[in-house]
């Protein structure tokens, strides 16, 4: 029987989603086997794991169970970026073994031209919605119907990788920047034929393997990026949302369509105040002064620093009923599955900075509740 896991930012992401992860990885470390689902966005996702022996790393194309020995699987929601996945490889190579990783043969990938794409018009606009990683631009060049999955790309030889970048960067992207400063180096083939070396590396390091290899798997965990109030099909802020399903209902599809018998839980991860990176409406947000008073603790972000791209991280209040509702709400999609078990729960992390969020009334309303007061997974306690 699959113990099956769905780590869901329960706010607008930033909440401890690569801690959990990393806790449940550390549980299941003596199973057999155990895998870990990149299930929607790209490595625009950024997944804070502290050891206790001093290691930390952002996890970005890999799952933050990775330091307990759990591969990575990207599932077709997510969309992979071959540069990206080598510079963070030769990272973890640094710190730790690197992962193994298989990735489902119909998932988008992002170019150099996107991710230059993306900032260019951040940078036109003065917006700071977006981390930079052109994402957005990758999920709409494929809309547009200029686009082909990992797996056919892979399918082609060198040349005909090439000639394809070639005629997608002289033709759709010459199109799309039209008007934009986009320097010279926008058009070189050195970047051209770097990409094209870091795919081909990339597929060497990382299988095609489609959905049904998860069943090898005892422990499986899936782990969502960004969080509930940034869902790309909710009609409310679309200009700051991300294009992907951030709650359960998709990873929940997949698991029914995958598992029979599974214990399911779906853990949503909140910090225990509010915080928002970017533009866009939040609810209680704190003014400069609001926020020195109402968070004393509060402790510099080793991961969420300020860049030209998402400006600063945002503060507010945490509002418990509203917190609770999005849960339930987002919950209800997948209780009615009939074909594995399934359990909500949620985990509150940052108690060490602030410890007034109501926890007796999450523990009443949720079956389980995690409760984190550090940094690194030995800090998670159950209540």
């Amino acid at each position: 029987m699959q113990n099956v896991k769905l780590i869901i930012g329960a706010n607008y992401g930033d909440e401890g989603k690569g801690l959990a992860t990393d806790f449940f990885g550390a549980q299941a470390a003596g199973s057999f086997g155990t895998i870990n689902v990149l299930t929607n966005g790209g490595p625009q996702r950024g997944h804070t794991v502290e050891l206790a022996d001093g290691r930390r790393h952002v996890f970005k194309h890999f799952g933050a169970a990775s330091f307990r020995g759990a591969a990575s699987y990207f599932a077709e929601q997510f969309i992979v970026n071959p540069m990206e996945f080598m510079r963070e490889y030769d990272d973890l190579r640094a710190v730790h073994a690197a992962p193994e990783a298989y990735i489902n043969p119909h998932c988008r990938f992002s170019t150099p031209w996107d991710m230059l794409t993306n900032q260019l018009f951040l940078e036109k606009n003065g917006l700071h919605n977006s981390c930079g990683f052109g994402i957005w631009e990758t999920v709409l060049r494929y809309q547009k119907g200029f686009g082909i999955s990992f797996g056919a790309f892979t399918a082609m030889n060198r040349e005909d990788r090439i000639a394809y970048l070639r005629r997608l960067r002289d033709g759709y992207f010459a199109d799309r920047t039209r008007g934009l400063d986009t320097q010279d180096f926008f058009f070189r083939d050195e970047l051209l034929c770097r990409f094209e070396q870091d795919f081909a590396s990339m597929l060497l390091l990382c299988p095609l393997r489609d959905d049904g290899y998860l069943q090898h798997y005892q422990t499986v965990l899936f782990e969502n990026a960004q969080g509930l109030l940034l869902d790309g099909n909710s009609p409310e802020g679309q200009e700051f949302s991300t294009p992907s399903t951030t709650g359960s209902g998709r990873v929940a599809e997949a698991v029914e369509r995958i598992f029979r018998g599974a214990d399911v839980e779906i853990l949503y991860v909140t910090r225990s105040y509010l915080t928002r990176h970017g533009d866009g409406p939040m609810e209680s947000e704190f003014t400069a002064r609001e926020l020195k008073k109402s968070l004393p603790d509060l402790r510099a972000d080793a991961t969420n620093t300020e860049n030209r791209f998402q400006g600063n991280l945002r503060y507010g209040m945490m509002d418990v009923d509203l917190l609770a509702e999005r849960v339930r709400k987002d919950f209800s999609r997948t209780s009615h599955n009939a074909g594995n078990r399934y359990r909500s729960s949620v985990m509150v992390t940052h108690l060490n900075e602030y410890a007034g969020i109501d926890t007796e009334s999450l523990a009443r309303r949720f079956g389980t509740l995690y409760l984190s007061d550090g940094r690194t997974s030995g800090d998670i306690h159950i209540f």
